[in-house]
């Protein structure tokens, strides 16, 4: 004799699956779409059409535009975060060696920033615009992950790792030589030729920013 309360699945399991695929579809887009068009140009009837669902799934899994961007970005952040940090944001902070924990760390942000390109896009975006949605980005998520990166920049300064240059300059470097191509693979496409897609173009990368960030004699 079986139980049907182990043997019989709920029938809202069904819906409440559908709902989360929806859901994850309408943010998955809406990122694609924030990125492309901004926030002011985006149109929430046109990411439900483009991911399939009603403009009332909008309404009811996020209420508004705004509700819908930030939950957008707080995806973004946790997607980097989980990629770059690991589950409890200090693998990489665990790795001993200076340049070992370095290459790690560049040839993640690379990964990320290969796989995840609208996140450069928006954050391009917002900080062009400036204002509200930039300052609670800050507040939330770009404040806490910059305390900790800054601190790294500087210590691998003084270690001789990276160049003796003022922090905050070395930092936005580091971060624009791993984004940018990405950013622009479109264009690099066009004219170069090479699908910055491709697992040998982004190992490149990582080989190319190491060589070009870490002194020589390390």
């Amino acid at each position: 004799m079986t139980n049907s309360k182990t043997d019989t699945k709920s029938p809202q399991q069904p819906v409440q699956a559908r709902a989360i695929e929806t859901r994850a579809r309408i943010i998955e887009v809406a990122m694609k779409t924030f990125a492309e068009r901004g926030y002011d140009g985006a149109n929430t009837r046109d990411i439900a059409d483009e991911a399939g669902a009603t403009h009332g799934a909008i309404r009811y899994h996020f209420g508004t535009k705004e509700e819908l961007w930030k939950k957008t970005i707080e995806t973004m952040f946790r997607q980097l975060r989980l990629e770059v940090y690991g589950e409890d944001g200090a693998e990489l902070l665990e790795i001993e060696d200076p340049v070992r924990s370095m290459r790690e760390f560049l040839s993640r942000y690379i990964q990320y920033s290969a796989n995840n390109p609208d996140h450069a896009r928006i954050m391009i975006s917002e900080s062009v615009r400036g204002g509200p949605r930039l300052e609670w980005m800050a507040e939330n998520f770009i404040k806490p992950s910059h305390k900790i990166l800054m601190k790294e920049t500087r210590k691998q300064i003084k270690s001789g790792l990276l160049p003796d240059l003022p922090p905050v300059s070395m930092f936005y470097i580091i971060v624009s030589m791993c984004q940018m191509p990405f950013v622009l693979s479109k264009e690099i496409k066009l004219l170069h030729k090479l699908d910055l897609q491709k697992k040998p173009a982004i190992e490149q990368h990582i080989d190319a920013v190491m060589a070009v960030l870490v002194r020589n004699d390390h």
